[in-house]
Order: structure tokens, then sequence, then C-alpha cells
């Protein structure tokens, strides 16, 4: 630091450099120009120095100069709180997951302690669904030559025949709430034979311990475990655990619910137990605790895990990476965990939500596989590995004060500030936890570096410093 105020002061700044929480001068060259402007923002519009620091950004277009101010964050607002070391990664999902690995890495970047919990959904009614597809539909020759292929293969066929049933409960219970009945009774003629049936009888035997099921339980979890270690070992994806909905204690789940009912919140209703949302700040809605099986549910399982967690890891932050369609769910989460006076672990709960729907189909059709996506990139890359190391070597090092001098070109000077605004992107990438911060950033990089290769007049190879410069640049 005295070094840097000393080169400042020898350019008639004024020293020590203005003070300003959250700015980071040696790490982040822009904040260095953050500072003393926004010292010169605050002395001329009367504010603290803290709003007109981050009022200053950089520009959508460079040309428009290095830095901008945006004037409605010139308006007093509140401050928020220091973020959290930990991180809990719910990854259903190939998107949600490595969604999950760029925040934890993004985090890690930042000197934050996380913890990578692939979080999977290895309990529940649709495992006691493969369980009935299994038997109807499995085949250990086909499991042996492709697990998970047959494993999904049965589950959509059994999924498929379960169809009718689910439509024909749905309707069941929509035509008694119009007539102002109760729609679980409704339900429950329906979903006492068939599928509903087989299905919840095999869940309440897996969660009950039938050795069969466990053993068909542990089978699939293994298989699938086995398939995404290998998979995200491509994509240089680490967890430090593999967790999911099968680990947490029935102990803690029976103390959850003794909570909500001590307090009043959860009520007995066909069967079922449930909160009324209503009744604790939401507009409508009613959240299952407990259906008429006597099963537990994803809400249940979701709230003794956050309770589980919490005791474990001692976080300061959980971020959950799921689809948006769950957002009803972690809304209910964590208002029923305010209503049960844990507002304090409620507020360190993240939902981190993405679209379900892709553009890759578009891109590529339809028929790839995340592995066959892989392939693909893979191959289209093998060309680089027949380039010169010892050619690239020669260009990689570090750029010298002479190297950088002779950098004339306005259009290398614009690559030059562009690069100097890393710093910044990862900063609002961290806060936003918006992988399309780096994406969009990184395309204006490529699209700077194509501007200098379209120069007609690049040197030449040799001692050029020019050249080395360029090259090394690049």
């Amino acid at each position: 630091m005295n070094a840097l105020e000393q080169s400042l002061g020898s350019l008639d700044l004024g020293v020590p450099i203005p003070q300003v929480e959250g700015a980071e001068v040696l790490a982040n060259p822009l904040d260095i120009y953050r500072t003393y402007f926004g010292q010169i923002l605050a002395i001329a519009l009367d504010c603290d120095i803290s709003i007109a620091y981050k009022s200053i950004q950089w520009p959508n277009n460079i040309s428009n100069g290095d830095l901008a101010v945006i004037l409605p964050k010139l308006r007093p607002g509140t401050k928020a709180d220091a973020v959290a070391v930990e991180l809990m990664e719910k990854g259903k999902h190939l998107r949600s997951t490595v969604i999950g690995a760029f925040i934890g890495r993004l985090y890690a970047s930042m000197g934050w302690d996380v913890a990578r919990v692939n979080y999977l959904g290895d309990w529940g009614k649709p495992i006691a669904l493969l369980y009935v597809g299994w038997a109807k539909y499995g085949s250990e020759e086909a499991y042996d030559t492709d697990p998970i292929g047959h494993l999904l293969e049965v589950y959509r066929k059994i999924e498929e025949d379960f169809k009718p049933e689910q439509a024909a409960s749905k309707q069941a219970r929509d035509e008694m709430a119009k007539e102002g009945g109760d729609k679980g009774e409704a339900q429950v003629e329906i979903e006492s034979r068939g599928i509903f049936a087989e299905r919840n009888e095999a869940f309440k035997k897996l969660e009950e311990g039938d050795e069969g099921l466990v053993a068909f339980w542990k089978r699939v979890r293994d298989t699938n475990i086995a398939n995404y270690a290998k998979f995200y070992d491509r994509l240089d994806i680490r967890f430090d655990e593999y967790s999911g909905e099968s680990q947490i204690s029935p102990d803690t789940m029976v103390e959850v619910e003794q909570m909500l009912k001590n307090k009043s919140l959860s009520e007995e209703s066909g069967g079922a137990w449930i909160v009324h949302m209503q009744n604790i700040g939401a507009k409508a809605g009613t959240a299952i605790i407990r259906d008429r099986s006597g099963s537990s549910t994803y809400l249940l399982r979701d709230l003794a895990a956050a309770l589980e967690r919490s005791r474990r890891y001692s976080f300061d932050k959980m971020i959950y990476v799921v689809a948006s369609d769950n957002s009803v769910h972690f809304t209910q989460l964590t208002m029923i965990l305010e209503a049960l006076d844990m507002k304090d672990l409620a507020d360190r709960l993240q939902h981190v939500k993405f679209n379900e729907a892709s553009k890759i189909v578009t891109a590529l059709g339809r028929g790839y596989t995340p592995q066959g996506i892989l392939d693909k990139c893979e191959e289209a890359m093998e060309g680089l590995q027949e380039a010169d190391n010892d050619k690239l070597a020669s260009m990689g090092d570090l750029l010298s004060n002479e190297d950088y001098e002779q950098l004339v070109e306005e259009e290398q000077h614009n690559l030059l500030r562009i690069l100097m605004q890393y710093p910044e992107v990862m900063d609002t990438t961290f806060h936003s936890l918006e992988p399309s911060s780096i994406v969009a950033y990184l395309a204006i990089v490529t699209e700077q570096l194509a501007e200098c290769l379209e120069e007609d007049d690049i040197p030449g190879v040799g001692n050029n410093h020019s050249f080395f410069a360029l090259a090394a640049t690049f």
C-alpha cells in the first residue's frame, strides 16, 4: 500500500487513498479511480463517499469512457450485511449442478470456506414409483448393459401408465372444490387403488425399512452416484459430499412436526397434516407436512435438513440452486421457519433459481445426451492440441514495461482497458451470482481481440517488442 500511495503521490494525487468500505485498491485497479472520483462526487453533491463510490461503474460501451456515474444510485439506500462462507448446492439436475459448481468456485475464489454438497433427490414417492415400474418393466439383462439408460426407460414407462390416474385425481379434486367440499376426501377413493396405491404402499414400506425396498433404493442410489461422479469428473466438478433426502433423520422430522404442533401451526385435514400459509402471513396456499398415507413430504424433509445442516456446518449462508418452479416451495420453507421463531436461520437461506427451458435443443437438435454434448465439444477442440507448445510458451511471459510501451494502437489500448475491468466484473458477479456477467464480459474481450487482429500492420516475428507484447497480451 505504501508503494502504491507513493506512486499516486508522484502524480500529485492526495494521499492516503480515500477510505471506502468495500474498495479493494490493491486487487482492483478500477477501485483506485473510483475512490478518488467518489471523493470528488461526495464533496460536490454533499453525500456520503460510500454512496458516491457505489454509483461509479464501468460503462456498457468502452468508447464512452472507463467509468460512468449511475445517477439513481446516488440516492440514499440501505447497507447490506456481510455474506456467508458456506455453500450448499441442491443438485437434482445437470443445470443446477453446473450453476452450483460455478457459485462454489466463485465463493472460493473470494476467500470463503465452501462446503459443496450434491443434494440428491434419492427419496420420496418418485423412488417408490420407480420400484413399481421395475416390478413391471425391469430387466436385469438390460440393467447390466446400461444401468442408467434402463432405469430411465422404466421410469418413463411407469410414469406414462400413471398419468391417467393422476388426471382423474386432479379432476375429482377440482370438481369437489367447485362444490365447496373437502378436496382431500375427493381424492381418497381414487388414490386407494391402482398405481397410486402401489406407489404409496411401496414408499410406506421404504420408510419403515423394508429389506427388499431398501436394497432396491440403495442399488439405484449407488448406480446414480457412480454415474454422476464419472460425468462430473469430465466437467471438473467436485463435491465434498453426496447427500440426499434419504439421509435426513426421522427424529429431526418428528422434532419439526412437534414444534409445528406446539405453536398450533399445523392441523389435520383429510388424514394429512398441513399448514395454512395464510395463517403465517402468506396470501394463500396450503403446505403439506405429511400426506394422507402418513409419509413425509419434500417440505418436511427440507425443513428437517435445514436444521441438521445448520447444526452441522454452522453456516453463514446456505445456497440452494434449484429450478424456478420450486419458488413456492422455498417461500413456504422460509416462512415456516420464521413462524417457528427461526428467522435467523431463514434469513441465511438463499434460493438461486433458473428457468428449466434450455436453448441447447434449438442449437444442437434433439437426441443428444449430456455425455454426447461433451464428446462433440472435445472433438471441436482436438485441433488445438496440435499447436506448437514451445512457440506458445515463448509468447506467454508476463509483459514488461517496455512491452506495454510498444502497444500503441487504440484497439490495443482498449483491450488493456477492458482487461482492467476483470476484478470489477468478478465483484459484480459475486454479488449477483449470475454466470451471464462473466460470459458477457468474455464476449467483450473476444470482440476486442478480434479488432486487434484485424489490423493490417501487425508487426512480424523476430525480436520486435511490439509483436511479443501483442502475443503475450493475447
